[in-house]
Parts: structure tokens; sequence; C-alpha cells
């Protein structure tokens, strides 16, 4: 099989821009019982709120009247870890029915049967957070819970037939490198769509607002999960830092040879032009497979 992951010597790119084509709804609005140490729930006041199957349906109907292409469906967890998606899987049968629309989730921690649950529905992937150190998930999360338990969540994903396109977030351990490498080895005991490498954000009014991971741990750990994955898309994905950090690890990811790069700054799309790099652009999440229909302009040409 040939690798998909490409070396630096082989100069291509997928740029992902999400924008208008792929909003994201809270199914919880702002509610979120875990309030993790990173967010505590004010990443979700930025998003489009739907609570209920009625709310959802009318409201993704709407954004695709006005263009877009999919839906993220995402929310805070509960109390056990778990974004209650399931709950909308009238909506999300009817949407799918109805529209062309692309629908993935962020679900938390899943059994097999609301996996099953889903797929049934229509819902076409699920972008699962993998942590492996559960000494951090006790305290940036507040969660008490075990290895298994996120590996039996990603079989159940696996096993449902849906897309599966794990994440691991460097520095989620108050900037620091701390579970990410073993948190590779258990998404390798399934066979994802895709390896998303996100990092933390720092987000104001927050323990962590002032809180960055070191570039150069986004290195080391894009370039284990490109050796670990050689026939998987390994991708950096839209939340990776801030500011100068952001450019700099959008750089540094290009030149060691991610398959695609969510949100790219201006700059980094221009660098990747100046030194001969084959680009193309999806206003897509990037963990779906690249699709023709969802291609976009460059947006350094607008």
């Amino acid at each position: 099989m040939k690798e998909i992951n490409q070396s630096n010597n082989n100069k291509k790119i997928n740029f992902f821009i999400t924008s208008d084509t792929f909003p994201s709804i809270s199914v919880t609005g702002n509610s979120c019982s875990l309030l993790c140490k990173h967010c505590q729930g004010k990443l979700l006041q930025r998003l489009i709120h739907a609570t209920t199957n009625e709310e959802l349906e009318k409201k993704a109907l709407l954004l695709h009247r006005k263009g877009a292409k999919g839906i993220l469906l995402t929310g805070g967890c509960d109390e056990r870890g778990c974004v209650p998606i399931q709950n909308l899987t009238p909506a999300i049968k009817k949407l799918k029915e109805e529209t062309d629309l692309i629908l993935i989730a962020h679900t938390g921690f899943i059994s097999g049967e609301e996996a099953g649950l889903l797929k049934n529905s229509g819902l076409d992937g699920i972008g699962f957070d993998v942590m492996g150190d559960m000494t951090s998930v006790l305290e940036v999360y507040g969660l008490r819970v075990s290895e298994k338990e996120y590996i039996d969540s990603l079989h159940a994903i696996s096993q449902s037939g849906l897309f599966i396109f794990p994440h691991v977030c460097v520095g989620i351990h108050f900037g620091k490198l701390r579970g990410e490498y073993r948190a590779l080895e258990m998404i390798r005991t399934i066979a994802p769509t895709a390896v998303i490498i996100t990092g933390l954000m720092p987000v104001a009014g927050t323990p962590m607002e002032n809180i960055k991971p070191d570039p150069s741990d986004f290195e080391n750990v894009i370039k284990k999960a490109i050796r670990m994955f050689p026939h998987t898309p390994v991708l950096l994905g839209c939340a990776h830092s801030s500011g100068k950090d952001r450019a700099d690890i959008e750089k540094m990811a290009l030149l060691c040879g991610v398959s695609g790069i969510a949100a790219p700054a201006l700059n980094t799309i221009e660098f990747a032009e100046e030194n001969g790099y084959e680009m193309k652009f999806y206003g897509t999440c990037c963990g779906l497979i690249p699709d023709e229909k969802m291609k976009i302009r460059n947006p350094s040409e607008s």
C-alpha cells in the first residue's frame, strides 16, 4: 500500500477552512457539567445553539439554505464525559433525508449501542478526543476514568461503521506533554479515518488562559504520529495555540509532512505557495476525506 503522508520532498498540502461552509452547533447550549480547566464552557458561547430536535432541524435547514455544506454537532459534557448527541437522532435522520448536509459530531465517551443509533440516523462521522494519561484526565477534566473506557469508545465508533477521526491534544496538561504518545498507541488499536493533532488553546477567563504548549512539542508528536500511521492522513487540527506560535506550528507541521492543516494563517498559505507546495482548499472539517465537491477558493486570492 502506498503511504499517504507526504515526506518533505513530496510537496502537497490540503488546507481546511470551514467558516460559513461547516459551522458548529452546541447541542447543550452553554451548559457543561465538567467545566474543564482549559475551557470552562466558554468555547460553547461562541457556537450556534440548538438543544432540541425541532431547534436543530430548523437551524440546520436555515444554515443549509445559506450555503452550509456540513455541520459539526458538539456541546458540553455531562458528568460522565458524554455529549448527548444521541438525543437528537430524529433531527439528524430527517436532515440526512432532506438535505445533502454532511453531519459529524463530538460525542465524548460512547457505547456501541449509541454509536449504532447514530450510524443508523445517518451521521457521517465522529471526532473523539483521546487522552493517554488518566491523571491528566482527572486534573484537567475532573473525570475518574480508565484507559479502557477510551479504548472501548474508540472501538464502539469504529465497529459502528462511522468515520472516526481521533484527536490528540498537545499540551492539554497545563501546557506540558503528558500522555500524548500513549494516546497515539491507543488509537492504533483501530483503523482511524484520520488522526488529528490539536493543541491547547489559551482561553481568557480560564485557569490556563496564559499557558501555551511549546511548539517543539507539536513537532515531536506530529513526527511520531506520521511514523505510527504511515497509511493514514495525519493532520493539524483547527485548535493549535495562538499568536505567532500558531503560525510557527503550522509551518513546522507543513515541513514535517502532514496531509492537511485546518484554519491556517494567511502567511502559512503564502509560505506553502512560495515554497512550491501543491495546495488544495476544502470547506470541511479536516477529519473528513477530501471531496471535490467541497473544494473552495484560495482565500489569499480573495
